[in-house]
């Protein structure tokens, strides 16, 4: 049976541990909905074909374990397995890495604060990955909405302990849903009328809507990728899931365990939503490695990666 971790089994990254105020309060409150959730089945495992009645008696189970080599987990596996611990990683790396970026404060609206102002989706968070990276982006995509949702409503004026618990019960909720779309909906509005019992208590304090107002097309992100000298293979990666597979103890540079790397296209445009890692492999077989701001690029609509002039 799968179960969801409890405070004596989960080991919360110390930047958590460190940091007091709403992340941390967060993090616990997030930890005991969890842990008061009912466990929920695993899939089913692959059917065993029948004993021969020939056969030698299995070893024991100990013995089995012991000459079974282990294998390590990937990045997604990772994530698929522990959903909730995972979740909680990903939150620190994004409030690191995109979440002062991404998370610029728009001002509360005369009608109230909007919960669905900032419109993120896998898509424009994520550009190319927002499909392929799966339940790792839409942790991303609703870490970034969360931590933006701590720091706008303490400037809405609410209280932040009260907060942070009614956003931990909403994410509890995704996580033990599998982040559906359908489970978003259903925690959104709960979302909304704990905030609204929170708002009758706090005077001053802005009222609350979730007014959805995304119809627009998506911006477009596409950059042509070139690099010089010519003929180089280049592969690339949202910074944050770089930074995710760090937090996991992963090496970014496993493309088998950090499984999130895309090789440039041959023709045509990627989609860049935001800072990009990458990792060059040039014809003499020497690898570069570094990251840049597809921001920069979208006045000339190419990226260009040069190899470095070798170190005397």
């Amino acid at each position: 049976m799968k179960r969801y971790p409890t405070g004596e089994d989960c080991h919360l990254p110390p930047s958590v541990l460190r940091k007091p105020g709403p992340m941390k309060i967060a993090a616990f409150a997030l930890l005991a909905f969890l842990a008061a959730m009912p466990a929920r089945a695993q899939l089913p495992a692959p059917p065993v074909s029948a004993p021969r009645l020939d056969a030698a008696p299995a070893p024991p189970a100990n013995a089995q374990a012991a000459a079974t080599p282990l294998t390590a987990l990937s990045s997604s596996e990772k994530v698929r397995q522990n959903p909730g611990v995972q979740y909680l990683l990903m939150k620190t790396v994004v409030a690191k890495s995109i979440g002062i970026q991404k998370t610029r404060a728009l001002p509360v609206e005369a009608g109230g604060y909007n919960l669905l102002k900032y419109c993120w989706s896998p898509e424009n968070v994520l550009g190319a990955w927002g499909e392929s990276s799966g339940l790792t982006g839409e942790m991303a995509v609703r870490a970034l909405e969360t931590l933006s949702w701590s720091r706008d409503l303490a400037r809405a004026g609410y209280p932040e302990a009260p907060v942070a618990e009614v956003i931990g019960r909403y994410e509890a909720d995704l996580i033990a849903a599998g982040f559906t779309e359908a489970a978003r909906t259903r925690a959104l509005e709960a979302l909304r009328m704990e905030l609204e019992s929170l708002q009758r208590r706090a005077p001053g304090a802005s009222e609350i809507v979730a007014r959805l107002r995304c119809n627009q097309q998506p911006a477009s992100f596409g950059l042509n990728v070139a690099t010089s000298p010519e003929g180089a293979r280049a592969r690339f990666m949202p910074y944050v899931l770089h930074q995710f597979c760090l937090a996991q103890q992963i090496d970014p540079a496993d493309a088998v365990r950090c499984d999130y790397w895309q090789s440039a296209k041959a023709e045509g445009p990627m989609s860049f939503a935001g800072e990009t890692a990458y990792a060059v492999t040039w014809p003499d077989n020497v690898v570069t490695t570094g990251r840049f701001n597809p921001d920069e690029y979208r006045a000339t609509g190419t990226v260009t990666l040069r190899q470095r002039p070798p170190k005397n």
